[in-house]
């Protein structure tokens, strides 16, 4: 058997908003190792909103440290804040290059890809779902005896997180 190759497919949105919600910031850098490391990721897909402001700074470091990013415009609620839903665009890659991976990581902590995670298990092609926030993850998930054990949580002890 050849090299494991499995694929990370992360909402970034979700991602970056979890875990700042917890008081702290995540070391992108350790992180695409960890997922190397970890799950075998050969190719850690980055869904995120475009803003300009971040193309020289945020956007640049993220590719610098192996993620491919994909892009959805923004737009402004009525609220003035600022969302890119990328869950389309993260369920579309995941089934356009299913046949380019051997296993899927979902990283994202709401309940958005629940069905795509449950088709993945069927087809043997989910390997974890990891949840940036344990105490805000779904019920949906946790309340599914045989989904618990395709879910792991992004905690302080990953060495990923820093105040």
């Amino acid at each position: 058997m050849g090299k494991i190759n499995n694929y990370a497919f992360i909402d970034g949105q979700n991602l970056d908003k979890s875990i700042k919600e917890q008081g702290w910031n995540l070391d992108y850098k350790k992180f695409r190792e960890f997922l190397a490391d970890t799950f075998s990721v050969t190719k850690a897909f980055y869904f995120i909103g475009y803003l300009q402001e971040y193309v020289n700074t945020f956007y640049k470091d993220l590719r610098k440290n192996g993620y491919t990013l994909s892009f959805r415009k923004p737009v402004i609620d009525s609220d003035g804040h600022i969302k890119a839903n990328v869950d389309s665009n993260l369920i579309t890659h995941v089934m356009m290059k299913v046949n380019n991976y051997n296993k899927a990581v979902i990283v994202a902590g709401d309940s958005d890809y629940y069905c795509l995670c449950k088709f993945l298990i069927r087809q043997n092609k989910l390997c974890q779902v990891l949840v940036p926030c344990k105490a805000k993850c779904p019920k949906i998930y946790k309340n599914n005896l045989k989904f618990r054990n395709w879910i792991s949580y992004l905690s302080r002890q990953t060495n990923l997180l820093y105040k």
